[in-house]
């Protein structure tokens, strides 16, 4: 008996059909493709090598790896993941280990157990893939790579000599959709829980603005089309220049990089802004894209009430835990509020120890001499900057030591936060407190959907200056040498070098390019609602919708009824569907002849019998009606010769000349019953 069960198990029953296993590979490769930007070159090598390998045993021309090569494969990829990785447990690094078994899996795949297995892997792969992207493009390659996993599974299921690998991503496609009702249903109506654990992403994984700032890195960023975040106005759209979104305060310098250092304190918005002070709010909603950092970005004076967001001292706003995902936020920002706390305010007029540009303290020095207050030393700054400086994108390299000297008094070439680092060093210097503010500056109104949409490009440094009656002031250095770029935007102040250094893409949205910048539009407002609505959709949202649509704050009881009605009811019109598109089984006509002589002789009073067959039936009615012998023994014969005897259908002449005067009979014995009743 277990020499039986070891043969059926080694049979053709346990064996991956080739259709199927050709599919199967290929459902890998658009599994694996989406994570080759997290993924380290030798992983992306890795897997090409397995999935040659697997391609060698398909063909017969190599073998399974014994168990001693797998064992090491193994080990390899767990030190080579360990190391790239600096040993740190992140996302990156569990993704990186999934995707490793996935493919060593593929080279060790040889029943249809394993391949049960890489399927449901992939699955798993496919929703690993969300937690670096949640883009409405992903969605759609995703649901496609469903449903090529599925079809792979459907393949495992159908015979070995009938596998259909394109019949099977129809049926694919089709339960999937069938599975859609319930899938809107629960994303509705299904409690949004917090994530039951959190894995961090690798150090250093930011994008955009950072906490650490040297002349050219905001430079670097202009470079970059990437959405940063989108804002949606509850009123008018302010003007391009009234567009400051702070994120990050700097206050330190040392060898050539500002930073941020002491982070101001946790402070509560009514203590910070009081009411009465606040003036008129500009109420919006920002949809800020995942940067794996904590920073928020805001108009001035922000106030939230979001309980994960903490309002900093010096106004910033910084989310509870990195933003991993998409993170939307209200915010109301007072814009003529007077921020002037005394306790609030830090010192900012030190400066580093040490003979650090010793050219621009003793400028600094000299001129605040010869002014007497924080306003006109600042506008003799700004003088110098409008008649002496150019703003580029491509400024030349400066060192680390005496950076601002070199900008100041040899290159007088730079980009935003040259302009701010320089003008805050040498308030300081002179004996005012200044410090640096990083952001964006201004956003791209989209017509169509008439939300704002701030990119990398739109990156900025600012200063503010502290005043006596007044607070912190914003003073934009940029807009001495550049008042276009504030204005304008970024594409006004370019010079045709500077576009030069910018990608196609870059370019097409910057210059407009007719026709082009209508489909981004377009583009952009359709993902700008899957982002409200998809990714978006968190506790508030789904309170907001379940209570206008419950009329009041649902009870659990009423959700959980809601989930069992919507779910029933989807299931239902996936019946219904099925019930309308189940394939039509076309009768005989040999069996619709004989069936309707059988309706002639029961509207004449005889019943065909539940055992009756059809030559009986015929017989006893030819007997009832007196209907002419040679054709009743005629269709008795050919009855059984068709019906029972296996008779080929027309593949044959004889056959098909049989089938046709078989016909005839009954039509006439039809005919003669109808007339003799």
């Amino acid at each position: 008996m277990a020499l039986n069960a070891s043969k059926t198990l080694s049979g053709v029953d346990y064996q991956i059909p080739r259709n199927v296993l050709a599919l199967l590979m290929l459902a890998q490769v658009v599994v694996v493709l989406p994570h080759v930007a997290q993924l380290s070159p030798w992983i992306v090598g890795v897997c090409l090598f397995c999935g040659y390998w697997r391609a060698m045993v398909y063909q017969g021309r190599w073998a399974y790896p014994p168990g001693f090569v797998k064992a090491l494969l193994v080990i390899a990829a767990v030190a080579g993941t360990a190391l790239s990785g600096k040993g740190a447990f992140s996302v990156e690094t569990a993704s990186s280990l999934l995707v490793l078994a996935f493919a060593l899996k593929l080279i060790e795949m040889k029943t249809r157990r394993d391949a049960y297995l890489v399927i449901f892997l992939s699955y798993f792969v496919i929703a690993t893939e969300f937690l670096f992207s949640q883009s409405m493009g992903v969605a759609i390659y995703e649901v496609l790579a469903c449903v090529m996993v599925t079809a792979a599974m459907i393949g495992l299921n159908q015979l070995q000599t009938n596998v259909r690998p394109l019949a099977s991503l129809r049926l694919a496609g089709a339960l999937l959709g069938q599975a859609l009702p319930l899938t809107l249903v629960l994303f509705l109506f299904f409690p949004r829980i917090a994530p039951l654990w959190n894995v961090p992403l690798a150090s250093g994984a930011t994008s955009g603005i950072s906490d650490r700032v040297t002349p050219g890195d905001i430079a670097d960023l202009a470079q970059s089309d990437e959405i940063a975040f989108r804002v949606v106005f509850d009123g008018a759209v302010p003007q391009p220049e009234d567009m400051y979104w702070r994120g990050v305060v700097y206050n330190e310098f040392s060898e050539g990089t500002w930073s941020e250092g002491k982070p101001g304190r946790r402070v509560r918005s009514d203590l910070l802004v009081p009411e009465h002070d606040r003036g008129e709010a500009i109420s919006y909603r920002v949809l800020q894209e995942p940067t794996f950092a904590s920073y928020l970005f805001a108009l001035a004076t922000p106030v939230v009430a979001d309980r994960n967001i903490e309002l900093r001292s010096n106004f910033t706003l910084l989310a509870d835990n990195p933003l991993m995902s998409m993170m939307h936020y209200d915010v109301k920002s007072y814009p003529d509020f007077r921020r002037e706390l005394g306790q609030e305010r830090p010192r900012l007029a030190s400066m580093p120890v040490g003979d650090d540009n010793p050219r621009v303290r003793e400028w600094a020095a000299r001129v605040g001499r010869e002014t007497g207050s924080p306003s006109e030393f600042a506008d003799r700054i700004l003088d110098e900057i409008r008649n002496r400086f150019v703003y580029t994108l491509k400024p030349p390299r400066l060192p680390r030591e005496n950076s601002i000297d070199a900008f100041w008094f040899d290159t007088s070439t730079g980009f935003c936060s040259h302009f701010a680092g320089a003008f805050v060093y040498m308030m300081r210097a002179a004996g005012y407190e200044a410090r640096m503010v990083g952001g964006y500056q201004g956003g791209e109104q989209n017509p169509i959907s008439k939300h704002v949409v701030v990119r990398q490009y739109d990156a900025h440094a600012w200063a503010e200056v502290w005043t006596q009656g007044s607070g912190w002031v914003r003073v934009d250095p940029t807009a001495a040498v550049a008042p276009e770029r504030i204005r304008r935007g970024l594409n006004a102040a370019l010079t045709e070098e500077d576009r030069s250094s910018l990608s196609a893409f870059t370019n097409a949205r910057l210059g407009g390019y007719g026709g082009i910048d209508e489909l981004m539009f377009m583009f952009d407002s359709v993902q700008h609602g899957w982002n409200m609505w998809v990714v978006g959709y968190d506790t508030d949202l789904q309170m907001e919708y379940l209570t206008g649509l419950f009329g009041e704050r649902p009870s659990a009881m009423q959700i959980g009824i809601a989930i069992l009605l919507g779910g029933l009811g989807s299931l239902a019109v996936a019946g219904v569907v099925l019930f309308l598109r189940r394939p039509a089984r076309p009768r005989d006509p040999l069996v619709n002849a004989f069936f309707r002589f059988a309706g002639a002789a029961e509207a004449r009073g005889l019943v065909r019998e539940p055992w009756e067959s059809p030559m009986a039936f015929v017989r006893r009615v030819s007997v009832h009606h007196q209907l002419p012998q040679n054709d009743v023994d005629a269709a008795i014969a050919g009855l059984e010769q068709q019906l029972y005897a296996g008779q080929p259908k027309s593949t044959a002449d004889n056959g098909a000349k049989a089938r046709k005067a078989l016909l005839r009979t009954l039509r006439r014995l039809r005919w003669r019953t109808t007339l003799r009743a």
